[in-house]
């Protein structure tokens, strides 16, 4: 299958939607416009909270024995998705959970489910979907291997419960992770926004952290990831050296 990058399809995403050039991101209002997915705030976020939603409105999903606070869900079906996320958070914290959850349904449901199609055509709906089991010729084609049927889930714990450790788990998160944050905080967006901090008087790592998360609307502890994925295309001394060349800047 294609791997396209981050930097791709946050690209993608963004194009047509004339909020590319907004910061915070819009990413409410893109999603209406560019997506196949409903968003559903729920003032206290778990597993029965996304069970009773659904069952209100007779959608039947398998959602896993879970009892961990959730800032955000996925439930992804038939090509198309409901995320959930916690309304009780701040604004901030909400923008990084949806872009995470948007991630998942992109990398995890959305695009595997379009290749698929693509390579088999579109019959191969009906088995994606659960409505029918693939036939013989549908089982040999190795693509299906890579691609989950049916209804597709996924639950955003918060900070601090008891994850996952199985590495490709924490391989699928670290992916998502990446990817919110290209949505919301694009790395040409913030390698430019950087650069223009080092031309005023800004001096602290402290102060550089409060200018990010204000500029793109994320909450502070998204500030390690963003400066950790920026300088993961600089030297490893990129932010060091804005600090420095601030500093002399002030003092001269």
């Amino acid at each position: 299958m294609l791997n396209p990058s981050p930097e791709a399809l946050a690209h993608e995403f963004w194009a047509g939607t004339g909020l590319h050039g907004t910061f915070p991101r819009q990413i409410e209002q893109a999603i209406a416009l560019k997506l196949p997915l409903a968003l559903v705030k729920l003032r206290r976020l778990d597993v029965q909270a996304v069970k009773r939603w659904l069952e209100q409105r007779n959608v039947a999903a398998p959602l896993p024995a879970d009892l961990r606070d959730l800032r955000g869900a996925l439930v992804a079906y038939r090509g198309h998705g409901i995320v959930f996320v916690c309304g009780a958070d701040q604004p901030e914290e909400q923008r990084l959970t949806i872009g995470h959850e948007v991630a998942h349904f992109l990398l995890d449901y959305h695009l595997p489910r379009q290749q698929v199609i693509q390579a088999l055509g579109t019959g191969i709906a009906d088995v994606l979907d659960g409505i029918r089991g693939p036939t013989p010729v549908e089982r040999t084609g190795a693509i299906l291997s890579h691609i989950r049927l049916a209804a597709h889930v996924h639950l955003l714990p918060r900070p601090g419960s008891d994850e996952e450790a199985d590495a490709v788990v924490a391989s699928a998160e670290e992916r998502a992770d990446r990817l919110a944050l290209e949505l919301v905080a694009p790395q040409e967006s913030l390698d430019a926004f950087l650069q223009e901090l080092s031309s005023h008087q800004v001096v602290s790592s402290q102060e550089i952290r409060a200018a990010l998360t204000t500029h793109f609307g994320l909450p502070a502890h998204s500030c390690k990831d963003l400066l950790r994925y920026a300088v993961q295309r600089r030297p490893p001394s990129f932010v060091a050296d804005i600090s420095e060349r601030m500093r002399r800047r002030r003092e001269g």
